[in-house]
């Protein structure tokens, strides 16, 4: 709110603040609640929600005549301004976003002068607009009027980081005006996430039709906590599970078992996570090389949730290790990820690394289950195979280095290979082999499912194909 009434010398001459997040970090509903407040308070001049499945507000084409018309209603010393320019020019829709936007907006509002108290416009679900190239035109609109026209109204633009959308505000010469919020961990969202799950169960067992079949200790400290982290800090999974779970015609109870795989579905049609899977497709039918990613995500995923024991190191593989262990050259992972923002960050780590880090614990529940993924399933019994493979192959290469090189080590990046990333290789490796045979029965259902019949025969595909062992 700072930011709004202009009372914070930092931002105080920001007029657009980006706020963005990952999919489902509550974006939208911070969105609509300023939107709602500032309403209240006398400072919204319109607001327009983008929606991907909704024909009327996907799309860059009704943004400023929506605009336009809550300013139309909202604010009557505009009206025949507004009005006048519609009918002395009934073809000003068709004209560019600049214009309509200088048009009906701006220059209306500005011979109202300081008799106007509204000075706020909401534009929520940026990346919702599905030609990304709209998505630029409505930004670079937004930078003109702000920069060449002196508009002085304040801009709250909520999106997913999405690539051409970050592309567009890391343009410098918008630095000037732009102000930035981001949703991630330093919000302590898991914290309010946890809250409002233990409120939502409340109420659940409050007012539900069956409340009656509902044991007094539900759902327990232990279920909440499972689906705070399951979250990640994502409000879109806590929120599809409340919704699914207070269901009236079927029991809390079972829902909830259901939710947390205690409980079989009741078909094909049961389908707890439903808008997450949608969101999910979307995102990850977006990328060039979806066989790829979806090879690189589940490794990363894998390598995540290793449980460590306590004589083997805790390590993190970066971005160089992957593209080197995966046969890349440098840089082939930036790209790959480009338009997965929304999913997967690239950040830099304590060790000063670029580490890849999934924003979705869930989304790998959504890979291994064909009948949320369908045509993005990637087959879990052959996960760790598979990435065994390339864990070999790349350690492979490092002993002939060794045998080759070990003498004359000249190059940086050999260097880096033989005492940083083999060594974290070797524990990944190691690690996801202790997954693939920690139970007997774990190893032969991954093995029913596979090309091979025995551990040993793995072994013998393994070197046959991939690897030269010295």
């Amino acid at each position: 709110m700072n930011w709004i009434i202009g009372c914070d010398p930092e931002t105080r001459d920001k007029w657009i603040m980006w706020l963005y997040g990952g999919a489902g970090a509550g974006k939208s509903a911070i969105g609509q609640t300023m939107a709602e407040r500032c309403e209240a308070e006398g400072r919204l001049l319109a607001s327009f929600f983008f929606g991907r499945s909704d024909g009327t507000r996907n799309h860059s084409k009704f943004l400023i005549p929506t605009i336009a018309c809550q300013i139309y209603a909202n604010i009557p010393g505009a009206r025949n301004d507004i009005a006048s320019v519609i009918n002395n020019d009934p073809l000003i829709f068709n004209k560019s976003l600049l214009f309509q936007l200088m048009s009906l907006v701006v220059e209306p509002l500005r011979r109202l002068g300081d008799t106007v108290s509204q000075d706020l416009i909401i534009i929520d679900g940026l990346d919702e607009c599905v030609d990304r190239a709209s998505q630029v035109t409505i930004l670079r609109t937004l930078f003109d009027a702000i920069q060449k026209h002196k508009c002085r109204i304040r801009f709250l633009v909520a999106s997913r980081p999405e690539h051409d959308i970050v592309n567009a505000f890391s343009s410098e010469n918008v630095e000037a005006v732009l102000a930035r919020l981001v949703l991630d961990d330093e919000y302590k969202p898991l914290e309010d996430i946890e809250l409002f799950l233990h409120d939502k169960f409340k109420d659940i067992t409050k007012t539900h039709p069956f409340r009656n079949l509902i044991p007094k200790e539900w759902p327990g400290d232990d279920a909440v906590k499972e689906i705070t982290k399951k979250s990640s800090g994502q409000f879109v999974y806590a929120s599809v599970v409340v919704e699914y779970v207070e269901s009236i015609r079927h029991r809390p109870t079972d829902r909830l078992a259901i939710v947390r795989n205690l409980r079989p579905r009741q078909g094909d049609s049961d389908m707890p996570f439903a808008e997450l899977d949608a969101l999910y497709s979307h995102i990850l039918s977006s990328v060039e090389n979806p066989s790829l990613v979806l090879e690189i995500l589940s490794f990363v995923i894998h390598e995540a949730q290793i449980d460590y024991p306590d004589n083997v190191n805790r390590t993190t593989l970066s971005v160089n290790d992957v593209e080197e262990t995966h046969n890349l050259e440098p840089g082939s992972l930036q790209i790959l990820l480009c338009d997965l923002g929304a999913l997967v960050s690239i950040r830099i780590d304590w060790s000063m690394e670029d580490v890849i880090k999934v924003l979705h614990a869930s989304i790998l529940d959504f890979l291994i289950d064909p009948s949320r993924s369908k045509d993005l399933h990637i087959s879990g019994k052959m996960l760790i195979t598979k990435h065994v493979t390339n864990c070999l192959r790349f350690l492979s290469s490092v002993f002939i280095l060794l045998k080759n090189r070990v003498y004359t080590l000249t190059s940086d990046s050999i260097q880096r290979i033989l005492v940083v990333t083999a060594p974290k290789l070797w524990s990944t490796f190691w690690s996801l082999t202790v997954i693939a045979s920690r139970s007997r029965q774990i190893w032969q259902a991954h093995l029913m499912d596979s090309p091979f019949s025995s551990s040993s025969s793995i072994i013998q595909y393994i070197t046959q194909r991939s690897t030269v062992f010295y």
